[in-house]
């Protein structure tokens, strides 16, 4: 019949309890320490106490998640985690996603309700949370001859259901009483769903329900004998033992499914360091070529920056039947009547008597152009003002004045000093935690 992870706390909750208490008695206050490599959990008492631990898995409050020890099988002894993979398998049968999920969202009491589902699945009672970091807790299953319980008692069994119903942990009473009883080695007779007689060697307990809920106790006559309670304590091993059976198989399972995830993570890993490897290749081989890319820069920047000499072009003379046409076209002058000394260098010294003048557009009555006209001669400081009239050919001083500015708006360029003004000119360019790190919360 298949169970839900309420059933399972609810068939647990009450033997749990006993078995709680009972680790407290021979545990104390004392200290603990445990080796799962071993695997024990050892009290440091007065009498030291070695119980086997099983590892079911750990709460985080930092990742705000639950995880079981099998999520990655290999990192723990197959004993220490059979225990949760038994639970895992009987999670499958009856389909209760929680104990099939290897991680889960933490809420509140999530840890100990998949802890005592477990013993109701693996016939291991005892539980111990043991602190393994900053908010991180693991909860394992303790095992061992120390913690075997006396027979059973209705005295000490209606002390253990009183305490346990303060949880508020059990929903189905009737459920919960019942199968106590029959963990327990008890006898149970239910009259109908409103009471029951549990026997035990000591006496009888009636228990009253209301609506499924435990609602009083009183004593009762005992319902059978010493041999019938002797044959259910019989069974009750038999339990024990059977659930006991199936989890050393469950080891073998264990065993097996580690091999098989450790030989993944190993494929995994190599995967990795190939994909590693060829990326740092390729992150070379773009190193080189970018080297080589700028080195190949830096050497055209280098060879373009040198000076470079250039040739001019042979001056070739005027055809004549050219400068005949530019004569017959109306409106044209040539510039040899304009500056008669055109064939002297232009690198030559200005003259004394050059004064500063400004470039103008004006341009010269045809009738006032001089044809072989000597160049007039300096005037002397001394003499008079009279001699400041215009030369032969202008009209006036300002004609005169018209006449320089025309030769400075005229003068050739200083072709040297504007080479080397262009070999100052820059030149332009080419253009994806680990297992332990997760259950641990490190």
């Amino acid at each position: 019949m298949t169970k839900t992870l309420q059933d399972l706390i609810d068939d647990s909750i009450f033997i749990s309890t006993e078995y709680q208490a009972r680790l407290a008695e021979i545990s104390g206050d004392a200290e603990w320490t445990v080796d799962f490599s071993a695997p024990s959990f050892t009290l440091q008492s007065d009498a030291s106490v070695r119980l086997t631990p099983y590892l079911l898995g750990t709460e985080s409050e930092n990742r705000g998640s639950w995880i079981w020890s099998w999520q990655e099988l290999g990192h723990f002894p197959d004993r220490v985690v059979s225990a949760a993979i038994q639970a895992r398998e009987g999670g499958a049968q009856h389909t209760i996603t929680e104990l099939t999920t290897d991680e889960l969202p933490l809420d509140s009491g999530l840890a100990r309700k998949l802890t005592l589902a477990t013993k109701a699945l693996t016939g291991i009672y005892a539980h111990y949370p043991i602190t393994a970091g900053a908010g991180v807790r693991a909860w394992v299953l303790l095992e061992g001859s120390q913690l075997d319980l006396d027979a059973p008692t209705v005295n000490r069994m209606g002390q253990v259901m009183a305490q346990a119903l303060q949880t508020g942990t059990a929903v189905n009473h009737l459920r919960a009483v019942d199968s106590y009883a029959k963990l327990r080695g008890a006898h149970i007779a239910w009259d109908t769903e409103a009471t029951a007689v549990i026997t035990a060697a000591d006496g009888a307990l009636r228990l009253w329900f209301d609506k499924g809920k435990i609602s009083g106790i009183e004593a009762a006559e005992p319902q059978v004998g010493a041999d019938e309670l002797a044959r259910l304590a019989s069974q009750a091993r038999d339990l024990r033992e059977q659930l006991e059976a199936e989890r050393q198989g469950i080891e073998t399972l264990a065993a097996r499914e580690a091999a098989a995830q450790m030989a993944q993570r190993e494929e995994a890993a190599r995967l990795a360091a190939e994909e590693a490897a060829q990326a740092e290749a390729q992150a070379e081989a773009q190193a080189e070529a970018q080297a080589e890319a700028q080195a190949g820069s830096e050497q055209e920047e280098a060879t373009a920056a040198e000076p470079q000499t250039f040739t001019e072009a042979p001056t070739q003379e005027p055809v004549a039947e050219q400068s005949a046409l530019e004569d017959e076209v109306e409106g044209t002058i040539t510039t040899d009547r304009v500056y008669p000394n055109a064939d002297q260098p232009y690198d030559q010294d200005p003259a004394e008597d050059v004064r500063p003048g400004r470039v103008t557009t004006s341009t010269i009555a045809e009738e006032n152009i001089v044809q072989d006209q000597p160049a007039a001669p300096v005037q002397s400081a001394e003499e008079p003002d009279e001699a400041q009239q215009a030369p032969t050919g202008y009209e006036s001083a300002e004609d005169t004045r018209d006449a320089r500015e025309i030769r400075l708006a005229g003068q050739a360029p200083d072709l040297e000093a504007e080479r080397a003004e262009a070999s100052k000119k820059p030149q332009p360019k080419e253009d994806k935690k680990g297992f332990f790190s997760r259950f641990f919360g490190l």
